[in-house]
Order: structure tokens, then sequence, then C-alpha cells
């Protein structure tokens, strides 16, 4: 019965963390696409990763670029798992915000 608990707690702060990590990628690229819709793209990439915690700064793929309607767009790209990254897990999560070019 003990393993079977720990198994469930262990998937609960994974998933909590994974919830965690998702919203701060939302806000970290909107806060870049809104640095690259006022400032024409200088300084997004270092926004968006100065928003992040620290603790996904160092492992989270960053993009910046033009996009389809004249404006920008930072993307975030991170892999899971999030806190027991021993676990051989080929998954990432991405958030992606587009900004129109004020």
């Amino acid at each position: 019965m003990f393993p079977f608990l720990l198994l469930i707690c262990v998937m609960s702060i994974e998933v909590f963390m994974t919830f965690v990590a998702a919203e701060r990628m939302e806000s970290a690229a909107r806060a870049g696409a809104r640095v690259a819709g006022e400032q024409s793209r200088l300084g997004a990439l270092d926004t968006a990763r100065d928003s992040l915690p620290s603790w996904m700064q160092d492992h989270a793929w960053i993009d910046s670029g033009d996009n389809d309607s004249g404006g920008y767009y930072v993307e975030i790209t991170y892999s899971l798992p999030v806190v027991f990254s021993s676990v051989p897990l080929d998954l990432s999560i991405t958030r992606r915000v587009d900004m129109p070019h004020v």
C-alpha cells in the first residue's frame, strides 16, 4: 500500500509543477511578445528569459520571430518531467504568444 501512495504523491507533485511551469511560460512569453511588439524584437528573448523562474531559465528553449500578421511571436519550450528529471520521458510543453506590431 505504501508504494502505491508514494507513487500517487510523486505523480501529484509532478502534475502540479507541470501546471506551474505552463503558467509561468505563458506569462514569460506574453512579456517577451509585448517587448517585441513595442521594441521590434530587441530584448524580447532576454525579457522572456528573465520573466521565467530561476529553476526554469537554464533549461527553457526560447524563440522569437515574425508572425504571419505582421507582428511578432515568442515561443517557449520546456522539457518534462519538471521535478523528477531522472525519468526518461521525451515530452515537452510549449507556449507561444503572438503580438501585433504597434
